[in-house]
């Protein structure tokens, strides 16, 4: 699916661009005020990650010309160099002002009602279940869901970044899951029935208005760890949107009574970056007292009605960016980038005050 910049990189005639990204060091937009300063004299969010040519071109740019080219990107038509430029720059500030609407949290997260503990440390963050929603509906461009229990973050990249990525967080209550039949199963099947059920989902998908998803095929074939009672596995997805393809890494954590879902959702081409940061993360989860596999107790708890196998088969998710809700009407794309363009003028006009 594409992302951010690549899809507009996509709109903009396949070209792709540079990657200057704006990372966040504290939550934070990159171009929050300095302490003391009046509101009205801080630049747009984001605006300190532009480049010195990016910046000048956008203080140049009048209306008009702004409009022009609006209307070039809803139309798909091919831009000059300046106008990438300036292009990429508008994406760049247009992630910053969505990221600066997200409220990051560190350190130990209580998550569920006493379910489990996150410890994240240093390197990542947690957004809580309807900051998570907005990414995965209003960033990636999902269709709507149920809410998560949370997202997990790296802690210098927003999750509407380019090269961003998150580990969406949810728990399912449907009882203990009996692993005794990990080794016993036909994962190529499998796969074909996904593929299958996949295909029978996108005419609900296209009646909603979104382009059609498809799995491709495992991007990491499913991997059982007794020792861990966690499964692991990756899919790939494609859509008819066009663009880089999908990610969905994930981990099932299964628990006394329920399972725990980690969903990373990212580009296919940080496959590389993502394995390992899940490995890394499974790590900071861990089931609180009660909860655990261990702790199930046959005489009161329930047993879940299907098995691993069944674990496999869920929903899929697609990282979009913020202009791929141009699926849903070109006019977005006009309207967002006008007015932000008007944020910017307002912000040079108090300047020259």
């Amino acid at each position: 699916m594409k992302h951010a910049a690549l899809v507009l990189g996509a709109l903009l005639a396949g070209a792709p661009l540079t990657a200057r990204a704006t990372v966040f060091e504290d939550g934070n937009s990159a171009a929050a005020p300095p302490a003391g300063a009046p509101q009205d004299e801080a630049p747009p969010p984001g605006w300190d990650a532009l480049s010195p040519a990016q910046q000048e071109k956008l203080a140049q740019l009048d209306e008009a010309g702004i409009q022009a080219l609006a209307g070039k990107i809803d139309r798909g038509e091919a831009l000059s160099d300046d106008e990438k430029l300036i292009a990429e720059g508008l994406a760049i500030l247009m992630t910053a002002e969505f990221d600066g609407k997200l409220t990051y949290q560190t350190g130990d997260i209580k998550i569920g009602d006493g379910l489990a503990t996150l410890r994240l440390g240093q390197d990542y963050r947690f957004l809580g279940p309807a900051d998570a929603r907005r990414v995965i509906e209003e960033a990636w461009h999902n269709p709507p869901g149920e809410l998560p229990l949370g997202m997990i973050v790296p802690a210098k990249l927003s999750p509407a970044d380019p090269r961003g990525w998150g580990v969406v967080l949810s728990y399912v209550e449907e009882g203990h899951v009996d692993d005794a039949d990990a080794a016993s199963i036909d994962y190529d099947e499998l796969l074909a029935q996904m593929k299958e059920a996949t295909e029978k989902e996108n005419e609900s998908r296209k009646a909603m208005g979104f382009p059609a998803m498809h799995l491709v095929g495992w991007a990491e074939p499913p991997r059982y760890d007794q020792s861990r009672h966690s499964l692991y596995w990756a899919k790939e997805l494609g859509g008819d949107d066009g663009g880089e393809n999908s990610l969905n890494y994930a981990v099932r954590v299964l628990g006394r009574k329920g399972v725990l879902e980690l969903n990373a959702v990212s580009g296919m081409t940080q496959l590389a970056e993502i394995r390992p940061e899940m490995e890394k993360i499974y790590g900071l989860v861990e089931f609180d007292d009660g909860n655990r596999y261990s702790d199930f107790n046959p005489d009161i708890d329930t047993v879940a009605a299907y098995g691993i196998g069944g674990l496999i088969a869920g929903k899929l998710a697609a990282k979009a960016g913020i202009f791929a809700l141009l699926a849903k009407g070109g006019k977005f794309i006009v309207l967002a980038i006008v007015g932000l363009f008007a944020g910017i003028r307002a912000w040079f006009t108090r300047k020259k005050e």
